[in-house]
């Protein structure tokens, strides 16, 4: 919780930070080129899930996750047509 208060993070940030279970980690950087701080959420092993920008809000998150399962459903339409 130290590392948190020394960082200029968001209150959302800070809240999704305290609401992950043991399933999730999360490892935080500075973006440069735009001065942001992100929280990438990783799961325990090592995946790339998600990143919490702090302009982020829930409603840009629950976008992101949309788009993502709309690449993903497409992805597996391809791949299916691709092995027949």
């Amino acid at each position: 919780m130290k590392e948190i208060r020394n960082l200029q993070l968001s209150e959302f940030q800070k809240e999704i930070i305290n609401k992950l279970d043991d399933e999730y980690c999360y490892k935080i950087s500075l973006q440069e080129q735009d001065k942001d701080t992100a929280i990438n959420i990783i799961d325990n092993d090592g995946n790339f899930l998600l990143k919490i920008l702090s302009g982020d809000d829930e409603v840009s998150i629950k976008e992101r996750i949309k788009y993502a399962e709309k690449n993903i459903e497409n992805l597996n339409g391809y791949l299916k047509k691709r092995i027949k």
